[in-house]
């Protein structure tokens, strides 16, 4: 089973322990930001999710901080030329990238990329968990999860889903999904979920999951349906839709995390100013609303536990990919 790292708490261990006190001392004592703007890299293109969450908290991030924020979209190559130019930065604090569970999966998909997560990063501050929404074309004859499963055992090899990708986060939901449930759908990888969700609306695919904030204008407008969540709880915004484990896969979670990293070698003061700072964008009652708008949900902790719940992530979508065989484009 797969659970989702970004919701689970664990325990420090020594070095950990050792980062916090650092990251615990005075400001005035600790290194400093230089006189120039922070620039987080977001490794997709303009209007994505991790696009909107940055621009949405760069403001209040560079309130608390002192120094102007700015989002730098580098897209390509499963975001490995974001996360890839953010590893050959200067660990001066003024360098992050907006890292996901599609860029953990890479660390088993993509081994020559040039760089590790675990090794040539460090985790920073943990920005939202994602749930995703499993939907249907409307004129796939099924309403329910149940339904969908029974479908695809009795139609093998007919039913076929997008995503934005191998590796992508719905491209990885899904495929947990089919095999703790024993069914077998083919994947279409496309070159960004915008493009996945056109074709599922025409009908040329049948499937896929998605974000709430992409699919709820097309769920209320009939031209798909909602059959299921990802996440362990329904989402707030649809209370209608059961969860997955819900519906017909229990012991099923898949929901999306996405937070700041930055370059090996960051001094621990300037990694927890910037936790902080983030932490006090997302306390703003408004910023709340506006991630729940886009369907996410805030999520803060320390880098040493974000730190743990993205290896956690590794090891685990390592597994979902050597069951399902998964290889890179």
């Amino acid at each position: 089973m797969y659970q989702q790292p970004i919701t689970r708490r664990t325990g420090l261990t020594l070095a950990g322990a050792a980062l916090i006190a650092a990251s615990t001392r005075s400001w005035a004592q600790g290194a400093a930001f230089q006189d120039r703007p922070i620039k987080v890299i977001v490794p997709s293109a303009p209007g994505g999710i991790a696009d909107i969450l940055t621009r949405l908290l760069a403001p209040k991030i560079a309130e608390r901080l002192g120094r102007p924020v700015v989002a730098d979209n580098r897209a390509g190559a499963a975001g490995t030329i974001g996360l890839g130019a953010t590893a050959r930065s200067a660990p001066d604090g003024h360098t992050l990238v907006f890292v996901s569970e599609t860029h953990a999966a890479a660390e088993s998909l993509y081994p020559e990329r040039g760089y590790s997560i675990l090794k040539d990063l460090v985790p920073v501050a943990p920005i939202a968990n994602f749930p995703q929404v499993l939907v249907v074309n409307k004129n796939l004859p099924v309403n329910s999860l149940k339904e969908l499963i029974d479908y695809a055992r009795a139609n093998p090899g007919k039913l076929s889903y997008g995503s934005g990708g191998v590796g992508n986060t719905y491209h990885m939901g899904m495929e947990l999904m089919n095999q703790m449930a024993g069914i077998k759908m083919q994947h279409i990888p496309y070159r960004s979920a915008a493009n996945a969700r056109t074709d599922l609306i025409s009908g040329q695919i049948q499937l896929m999951f998605d974000s709430v904030g992409s699919m709820q204008p097309h769920i209320a407008a009939g031209t798909v349906r909602a059959l299921a969540m990802s996440s362990a709880q329904r989402f707030r915004v649809m209370p209608t839709v059961p969860t997955v484990a819900e519906a017909g896969v229990p012991g099923y979670l898949f929901e999306s995390w996405g937070g700041f990293m930055g370059p090996a070698g960051m001094p621990a003061d300037l990694i927890a100013k910037i936790n902080e700072a983030v932490a006090f964008a997302e306390r703003d009652p408004a910023m709340a609303a506006q991630f729940e708008s886009n369907g996410a949900i805030p999520r803060q902790a320390s880098p040493q536990e974000f730190g743990s719940w993205i290896k956690t992530s590794v090891d685990k979508l390592a597994q979902v990919i050597k069951t399902g065989n998964i290889k890179a484009d």
